[in-house]
């Protein structure tokens, strides 16, 4: 069918465009009608991304250097629509590795703050 658009799950469909009201629509899990040639759809990659963060020298409060080598598992909420927008504006143009990167130097940064 023409103009309906689906996602599982483990996705978001975004619609931009004119006739959406006050803004873009959030879709997750479900189903909704694109009006072909006026509003644009597209998708989001919800599924969980597991992610090495390795920080060979970081320095304690003391000055102490210390590696650190851990695992993160990092997702994006597809029932909160606030989460969704947000990461629509961040992360909807992007490819899955990109997304990865983005996530793995957010965390790096954490893991060197403290």
């Amino acid at each position: 069918m023409v103009g309906f658009e689906t996602c599982g799950p483990n996705e978001a469909i975004v619609v931009s465009g004119m006739c959406t009201g006050r803004g873009p629509k959030y879709v997750s899990g479900g189903r909704l009608f694109v009006l072909p040639f006026v509003q644009k759809a597209q998708r989001l990659n919800l599924n969980t991304m597991t992610l090495s963060v390795d920080s060979p020298r970081v320095y304690t409060v003391e000055g102490v250097p210390i590696s650190v080598t851990g695992i993160a598992q990092v997702k994006i909420r597809g029932e909160n629509v606030d989460m969704l927008k947000a990461a629509a504006e961040q992360f909807l143009d992007k490819s899955i590795s990109e997304i990865q990167q983005i996530a793995l130097e957010t965390l790096v940064s954490f893991v060197c703050f403290w």
